[in-house]
C-alpha cells in the first residue's frame, strides 16, 4: 500500500504505511516541537502586551484618568481650594496606583500560567509517543 504525498505538483513522495510512523516521529519531535515552543511564545507576547506591564509599571503613580478638580478659586489665597485640590489628587494617585498594581498582578499571573502549562503541554508532548508505544 503506498501514500502519495503531492507537494506543489512537481514531485510527488511516495511511502509506505511501513515508513509513515518513523515520519510522524521524525516531525513530532523536530518540527511538532519548534511549533508547539513557538505558539507558547506567541501566547507569552500576548499577554504581556495586552496587560502593558512595562508601561503600566512606568505611569503607576500618575492619577486615574488624569482626573482632577478642575474649579478655580473665587479670588486670593483660598486655603479650602488648594486643600480640596490636594485631596482629590491624592484620592486619584490611589485610585490610579490600585487599578495598575491590580492588572500587573493579574498581567503576571497570566504570564506565569501560561509559561506553566506550556511546559507541561510540552513535556506532554514530548512523553506522548512514547507511553503509546509502551502502551501497544
Amino acid at each position: 500500500m503506498n501514500v502519495c504525498i503531492s507537494v506543489r505538483l512537481t514531485r510527488c513522495l511516495c511511502y509506505t504505511h511501513h515508513m509513515l510512523p518513523f515520519y510522524y516521529i521524525r516531525w513530532h519531535y523536530t518540527q511538532g516541537v519548534v511549533d508547539l515552543v513557538n505558539i507558547v511564545g506567541n501566547f507569552l507576547w500576548f499577554f504581556n502586551e495586552f496587560f502593558s506591564i512595562r508601561l503600566l509599571l512606568g505611569t503607576l503613580f500618575v492619577p486615574f484618568h488624569r482626573l482632577s478638580d478642575d474649579a478655580k478659586p473665587h479670588g486670593g489665597l483660598d486655603v479650602g481650594y488648594l486643600f480640596e485640590r490636594f485631596m482629590v489628587g491624592l484620592l486619584m494617585r490611589f485610585v490610579g496606583v490600585f487599578l495598575r498594581l491590580t492588572l500587573i498582578v493579574l498581567g503576571i499571573v497570566f504570564i506565569v500560567l501560561t509559561a506553566v502549562f506550556g511546559l507541561a503541554f510540552l513535556i506532554i508532548w514530548i512523553a506522548a509517543p512514547l507511553l503509546v508505544g509502551v502502551a501497544v
